[in-house]
């Protein structure tokens, strides 16, 4: 079925078709289904490719013709990865199969593009191969044929309209074992004068910036990591005190990639607001409208953001401590506030190094007491990344590593990166 668009939802080129269709309005493209297009096969096909120490494999193909006369319009393209040449089942539609009869023997790359060259992650196409080969650590071929091919589709909200597939191109690589697991929930960091003057220069997480909270009880997209993450606190609106010896109290947020040019910053001279810059103009610093408690958060799948008034009820506990199994639970050790010292402060945050080949518990509490204290899991000893903790829950486990542990006094949300 053909379906009708308007110039400005389908063309680049709209200058160049008002002026050939000036004398006939009702003759408007109209989106055609494509036979064919063609993905191009790359020089190093005839190469054996090393996943492993590989990055991107580019490729590029030609646009398919979604119009008549060939216009320029805005495809969504992704990339597609099958062992066996055959792209009946995808992994995502054998997962989502409840029945279990499906069996996956293509997947598709989280990336998608709207130009006609992609760099493909080697790591992903790797992922899908132990996948759908069901690989274990022992028996990964030294060598292995892997058939990719590109399916356009127009994207109209989330349906994938008049999708037509490219030729498929064969290539060697050279697999190795990759343990699947769900993906990381994607992180971004605080940084600036709300928090210690500290304006990062590089990923010096835990020193120069700081990471918001992962949402407790929230399902991350198990394939890209994206969903929600938050950060709840006092924030003021200017000076941080009355000789006004720090002018802005403002902040930004950065993404993983520490990139400044997509840093969420303020949306012009509007308090309150969050934009992502996206590459665009510096919005400037992120204040509160006025002085007070906020959640902050962020969709990390369309990297929007909000800030709204906490409302509920806060108790100031001064200072809140972490205690471990290093030492039998027998003192307390002062977590850092996110906050700038001299500002009413409630997320905190410590830095643990868990020794090689063992694991530590710890816990959350107040200074000097027992009477209250946080928790989380089903059993002491237990290893979550992120929740919400209960007063006198459970110890929480963490294996060998690096990792910077955050905890919110007010909302009882805690959240682990590992380093």
């Amino acid at each position: 079925m053909k379906n009708k668009y308007i110039i400005g939802a389908l063309l680049v080129g709209i200058i160049s078709l008002f002026a050939s269709c000036s004398d006939d309005n009702d003759s408007n493209p109209t989106l055609i289904q494509p036979k064919e297009f063609v993905l191009n096969t790359p020089t190093y096909a005839n190469a054996t490719i090393d996943l492993e120490r590989s990055t991107g494999l580019e490729l590029t193909w030609s646009q398919p013709k979604y119009t008549a006369d060939n216009a320029p319009i805005n495809a969504t393209y992704e990339v597609q990865v099958s062992p066996t040449n055959s792209f009946t089942v995808s992994t995502d539609e054998a997962a989502a199969d409840e029945s279990g009869e499906k069996v996956p023997d293509y997947a598709v790359l989280s990336n998608t593009t709207q130009k006609c060259n992609i760099s493909a992650s080697a790591e992903e196409m790797d992922k899908a191969l132990v996948k759908i080969l069901k690989w274990t650590e022992g028996n990964v071929p030294a060598e292995q044929e892997m058939y990719v091919r590109i399916n356009a589709y127009i994207l109209e909200g989330t349906n994938h309209l008049n999708p037509v597939a490219s030729n498929s191109v064969k290539l060697n690589v050279k697999p190795y074992y990759i343990e699947l697991k769900d993906a990381v929930p994607t992180m971004w960091y605080l940084v600036g004068n709300m928090f210690g003057a500290k304006w990062a220069s590089d990923k010096n997480i835990g020193v120069d910036a700081l990471p918001m909270f992962l949402k407790p009880n929230f399902s991350y997209d198990k394939k890209t990591g994206a969903g929600e993450i938050e950060y709840t606190n006092y924030f003021l609106t200017g000076d941080y005190n009355d000789k006004a010896e720090v002018a802005d109290a403002g902040f930004k947020i950065l993404p993983a990639s520490f990139n400044w040019d997509y840093s969420m910053n303020a949306d012009g001279a509007t308090k309150g607001t969050i934009i992502n810059r996206n590459g665009g103009s510096d919005g400037g610093h992120i204040v509160a409208s006025e002085a007070g408690y906020y959640t902050i958060t962020i969709n990390t799948a369309d990297n929007t953001a909000k800030m709204v008034k906490y409302e509920g009820n806060v108790t100031n506990y001064g200072t809140i401590q972490i205690a471990t199994s290093l030492d039998d639970f027998a003192s307390d050790t002062p977590m850092l506030p996110y906050n700038t010292e001299g500002v009413e402060n409630h997320a905190w945050y410590y830095v643990m190094e868990v020794p090689a080949g063992q694991t530590v518990s710890f816990k959350f509490k107040i200074a000097g007491s027992w009477d209250t204290n946080w928790g989380y899991g089903k059993a002491d000893g237990d290893i979550n990344m992120f929740g919400k903790c209960e007063a006198g829950g459970k110890n929480l486990g963490l294996a060998e590593g690096k990792y910077v542990i955050s905890f919110n006094d007010i909302t009882g949300a805690f959240s682990i990166v590992k380093l």
